[in-house]
């Protein structure tokens, strides 16, 4: 039996993550001085307003070789085989503890992928993921089809304040004009290949900024999902505009957490899809 296991940042329910069958992995942040475990996306509580309170001495930190481990161990020794699905290495290094707790419990028997992605994008290969175990695949075959779907798979948000980014020392991949300042706001995305953040250009307006990551979405897309944190209006706004272009297609909603939340701020609207 092969079992999936993801780290926090894929913002699945509880409910969803065990209809997928899927051990989370706990990212931490910490607020003035106290560490705390993201957990899953309904379950984190009101974070926003003990980040707003504390901007300027918030952190993360990744999950541990320790944290991995434990999981890995306790599937392993109870004759299991794990499929191991982590936030892109080019934003954390969760993907390198993975790796190195799967060298110390079983090369074999586990094995571990860099989504390249995060949130909605990686929250959507992990169906695909899910769907393949169901279907019987060995191990090898689901790995190498999820690295496949890698490069089907996007995702791009936009943010409504530049500080969270400019902490992160990200800034520089966007004019240092962008800001709500001048009602001109960034379109990110990450890259397919490498799972580094990009520039994906600017809009001028909600409106606009509404339809520019609409416009991301590929004509072939199978699924999306809208991921957001703050304003409420956004994510139904995003939403009327791709039913409009993809009347068939699945479209669900998702909300982003702490951790994301800290490195990108606490007003969010993206949307992540996976093409056939």
């Amino acid at each position: 039996m092969i079992t999936l296991v993801t780290d926090s940042t894929a913002y699945l329910t509880k409910a969803e993550a065990e209809k997928l069958k899927i051990r989370l992995v706990p990212m931490h942040y910490i607020l003035a001085g106290k560490s705390y475990a993201e957990s899953y996306a309904d379950e984190n509580g009101d974070f926003v307003p003990q980040i707003a309170a504390h901007q300027e001495i918030c952190a993360t930190a990744q999950a541990s070789v320790a944290d991995f481990v434990g999981i890995f161990q306790a599937i392993v020794h109870q004759g299991g085989e794990v499929l191991c699905l982590v936030i892109s290495s080019r934003l954390s290094g969760a993907y390198s503890s993975a790796c190195i707790a799967a060298k110390a419990v079983d090369a074999e028997k586990v094995r571990v992928v860099d989504s390249r992605t995060t949130a909605g994008g990686l929250a959507l290969l992990l169906k695909r993921a899910a769907a393949l175990i169901r279907q019987g695949y060995p191990l090898e075959d689901i790995v190498a089809q999820i690295k496949e779907q890698r490069g089907k798979t996007g995702i791009a948000f936009s943010v409504e304040d530049m500080d969270a980014l400019r902490k992160s020392g990200r800034l520089s991949i966007v004019r240092q004009s962008v800001g709500s300042i001048l009602n001109i706001r960034p379109i990110l995305c990450l890259e397919k290949d490498g799972g580094a953040l990009i520039s994906g250009g600017t809009a001028r307006g909600r409106n606009a900024q509404m339809q520019a990551l609409a416009d991301r979405v590929p004509e072939k897309v199978k699924e999306v999902i809208i991921e957001s944190l703050g304003s409420a209006y956004m994510a139904p706004a995003l939403r009327e505009r791709i039913r409009a272009r993809f009347p068939q297609v699945t479209i669900s909603h998702a909300t982003i957490g702490p951790v994301l939340a800290i490195h990108i701020g606490l007003d969010v609207i993206g949307v992540a899809w996976s093409e056939e």
